[in-house]
């Protein structure tokens, strides 16, 4: 499991280093801070999670932008799976990308739907039944208000799916709720 990790990290030091193509000729890095807060949509599933993304933007045109960078994931709780209630609490980190797409609003508010996703290693089994690697996949919209040129703040409402993608032993979930960040240019 440690060689997991290690290659993960590994992997999203890489990504987030590693120079993206863009389509634009702005001089500032922009990077983002996401934290969510999800709860369960079953209530088989009584799993909170907590997670902070950590991105970069790479690539931006007109109303769409492209991030990477790394998710850590904390849920918490139990799942019903194999006919009991079972234990299924573990902590993740892998590296995630994201899509956000931008409408500029009035003044200095901006609407934005943003799509990510990607490969979480846990450090045990989770949920119970499935296996230490699960894909996160997030779905929602975004206000972000712009604070001045260098700096916003953004709050959205998230719904995310956790899966291995296996037919068998792929105790999956979903889960919705808030999401708050920061960006700023660097």
């Amino acid at each position: 499991m440690r060689r997991c990790i290690c290659l993960v990290m590994a992997m999203t030091v890489l990504l987030i280093l590693l120079p993206g193509m863009s389509f634009c000729n702005a001089a500032d890095s922009q990077a983002e801070v996401d934290w969510d807060y999800l709860i369960p949509f079953h209530s088989d599933r009584d799993l909170n999670t907590v997670t902070l993304h950590v991105m970069k933007k790479f690539s931006e045109t007109k109303d769409r932008s492209l991030y990477r960078g790394i998710t850590i994931t904390r849920p918490y709780g139990d799942i019903f799976y194999e006919n009991r209630q079972q234990a299924s609490s573990a902590v993740g980190v892998g590296p995630s990308y994201m899509v956000r797409f931008e409408k500029a609003g009035s003044g200095k508010l901006t609407t934005a739907f943003d799509i990510s996703g990607g490969l979480i290693l846990y450090d045990k089994t989770f949920p119970a039944g499935g296996k230490q690697y699960n894909f996160m996949w997030r779905v929602g919209p975004r206000f972000i208000y712009k604070i001045n040129d260098h700096s916003a703040v953004n709050v959205g409402y998230m719904v995310m799916h956790v899966s291995n993608g296996l037919k068998n032993d792929n105790p999956s979930y979903d889960a919705y709720g808030l999401s708050v960040g920061f960006t700023s240019n660097f």
